[in-house]
C-alpha cells in the first residue's frame, strides 16, 4: 500500500497592488454582467486593468473554450470581497460571499441612496427585508434609515469595495 503525501496549501497574503488590481478586476466583470460593457477586455480598459490580469487573479469568475479563444464572463462566482452595508446600526464592514451577495450589497447601497436623495419611494426597500450580507440583515426600515440619515451616518458612504489594510509593522 502506497502512502500519500498531504498537500498542504499556505495562502499568501495579497500586496495591496494586487488587491486594488482584483477590486478593479470584479468590477470590470460586474460592468460586463449589467450589460455596460460589450467584452471584457473593453471593461477591463475602463476599470484601468488588463485582461491578464483578470484571469490571473480572477480564473473561475470566466469561461474560454478553447485556448486563445473568446473569454466569457460566467453568471456567477465564488469570490469573496469586502463590501460596505447599511444595516439597523449602521454602517458595517462584511465579507460578501460570492458575487450574489456582493450584487445584493452593490443594489442595497444604490437603492437606500436613491430612496434618501426622493429619487425612489420608501417601498423600493421592502425588496432587502431579510435579506442578508455576510451574515448581517440588510437595512430596509424607511423611518430607520431617515433616522441615520438625518444623524448624518448614510452620508460618509464611500465606496461599497473596501480594500483590506495591510499591517504596517
Amino acid at each position: 500500500m502506497r502512502s500519500r503525501k498531504s498537500i498542504t496549501r499556505t495562502k499568501t497574503a495579497r500586496t495591496r497592488r494586487q488587491q486594488e488590481t482584483r477590486l478593479r478586476g470584479l468590477a470590470a466583470i460586474n460592468r460586463v454582467r449589467r450589460g455596460e460593457s460589450k467584452s471584457l477586455s473593453q471593461a477591463a480598459r475602463v476599470e484601468g486593468t488588463t485582461l491578464e490580469s483578470i484571469r490571473r487573479l480572477l480564473p473561475a469568475a470566466l469561461i474560454s473554450n478553447r485556448r486563445g479563444g473568446r473569454v466569457r464572463v460566467k453568471a456567477g462566482d465564488p469570490y469573496s470581497a469586502r463590501v460596505e452595508i447599511i444595516t439597523d446600526s449602521g454602517p458595517l464592514v462584511v465579507t460578501a460571499h460570492g458575487s450574489r451577495e456582493r450584487e445584493l450589497a452593490g443594489r442595497n447601497r444604490a437603492t437606500v441612496i436613491r430612496v434618501l436623495r426622493g429619487l425612489e419611494p420608501p417601498s423600493s426597500l421592502k425588496q432587502f427585508r431579510n435579506k442578508k450580507v455576510g451574515g448581517h440583515k440588510l437595512i430596509s426600515d424607511f423611518e430607520l434609515l431617515t433616522e441615520l440619515g438625518q444623524a448624518g451616518v448614510v452620508q460618509h458612504l464611500d465606496s461599497l469595495y473596501i480594500a483590506a489594510e495591510t499591517s504596517a509593522s
